[in-house]
């Protein structure tokens, strides 16, 4: 049986709804309740790369970077629970004048901040990663903090850590609907019943926009497909060696169970409005694109001859939320108090997830935000991006340019 009330609420047992559960109960808050309409850990979360990278030319980033790293590097310490984390470094292999200088730009940042963060060689480059074969003009840096996470571990741990804190978790229910009198949202509607509550934390993936709908509220974030693959085992393939990221054709590489995981950007973008799916629909069922797969393998072979006849034995594709200038969306909208949306993870929930969660407990918990709260605020896109037409544009227009800006 569902509580009939509880303070508060977290919709979604994602990476994200995890975080903020856990990150609520470390605050001190208490009578936290989190609903999945499935398992903890599913949607998209377990199709993520789960890539961490914290050094960018926007400070901003940076400074919230740094936050999650550190996270990362201390996660059994501050949870009480483990993850499967590689701390391997990754490689950003630029080939033009404008992204080298995106380079020098994450260069002068790492100065600031103190970092180790360098420029190498191609053959420095090639000792690290054995299968990759940059071309001669090309710049590489080398990011030692960066890393790559087991994604489902991170929402398992996170979940594991907050029901130690004394969060209740009630999995395999839909939430239906938001109760909302016109100023504050007070509960969650399911099919066993209502819950009253004092908070709403809203982060359910995929079906945000959906839920906040009907309050009148206008979510500037939207689903976008992404997808990758995984290769069968390769000779030469080195399990610790770095993530390696090509800023151009904007593609990453990352080592798999014994093969290489490859992912990119820009190829195909597609938008959904979750309301075209039916009630039943699972992300794992979601379409795959057989064309963006080929064109991805093609951007990557040239890098990666071993491509060429590499064995593909898994396709992952998600749907990441996506919002018109890249950032998440962490806040109380200013019609509808007492929730705090928490969505838009920008193909980086997983990444993201330890500053977002905080933010959340910031919120609730009555505490000063450590970040500015206008930077990541529902209401900061105004009457921009109003028809959803044009949003999912933009959305899909961001995803296609993730590495060519920054956000």
């Amino acid at each position: 049986m569902l509580p009939s009330s509880a303070n508060v609420v977290v919709i979604g047992g994602g990476v994200l709804g995890t975080s903020a559960a856990f990150q609520l109960a470390e605050a001190g808050v208490e009578d936290i309740v989190l609903i999945d309409r499935g398992p903890v850990g599913a949607g998209t979360t377990p199709m993520a790369a789960g890539q961490t990278g914290y050094l960018n030319s926007d400070r901003f980033a940076t400074d919230f970077g740094l936050y999650n790293i550190e996270f990362f590097e201390n996660f059994e310490a501050r949870t009480g629970q483990a993850i499967d984390f590689h701390q391997c470094g990754s490689l950003r292999i630029t080939l033009t004048e404008t992204y080298h200088q995106d380079l020098e730009r994450r260069l002068e940042v790492a100065g600031e901040i103190g970092d180790d963060a360098r420029i190498i060689s191609i053959e420095e480059a090639r000792g690290l990663v054995p299968l990759l074969d940059p071309p001669s003009d090309c710049r590489i840096m080398l990011m030692p903090r960066d890393g790559w996470v087991e994604p489902k571990s991170v929402a398992v741990a996170y979940a594991a850590a907050a029901a130690d804190r004394g969060v209740r978790f009630d999995t395999g229910i839909p939430v239906t609907g938001l109760v909302h009198d016109g100023k504050r949202v007070s509960g969650v509607t399911t099919p066993q019943g209502t819950i009253q509550a004092q908070w709403v934390v809203l982060a359910a993936g995929a079906w945000s926009r959906q839920l906040s709908q009907p309050l009148g509220i206008n979510l500037r974030s939207v689903p976008v497909r992404h997808q990758a693959f995984v290769t069968a085992p390769l000779a030469c393939a080195l399990p610790d060696q770095p993530i390696v990221r090509v800023t151009e054709p904007q593609f990453y590489v990352r080592p798999e169970a014994g093969g290489l995981l490859v992912g990119g950007y820009g190829y195909r973008p597609l938008s959904f409005d979750m309301d075209d799916f039916g009630d039943g629909f699972e992300i794992a069922s979601l379409e795959a694109d057989q064309v963006y797969y080929e064109q991805l393998q093609a951007a990557a072979r040239p890098f990666f001859p071993v491509l060429e006849n590499a064995i593909r034995v898994q396709d992952r594709r998600g749907l990441p939320t996506i919002s018109p200038d890249g950032r998440l969306v962490i806040s109380e909208p200013d019609s509808a108090a007492g929730l705090v949306v928490l969505t838009a993870c920008g193909v980086g929930g997983v990444d993201r997830s330890p500053g977002a969660g905080r933010i959340v407990a910031d919120i609730i918990a009555g505490r000063e935000q450590w970040i500015d709260p206008d930077i990541l605020a529902a209401d900061r896109f105004g009457d921009d991006f109003v028809d959803q037409l044009e949003l999912r544009a933009r959305c899909e227009e961001v995803y296609a340019h993730h590495y060519h800006d920054v956000y």
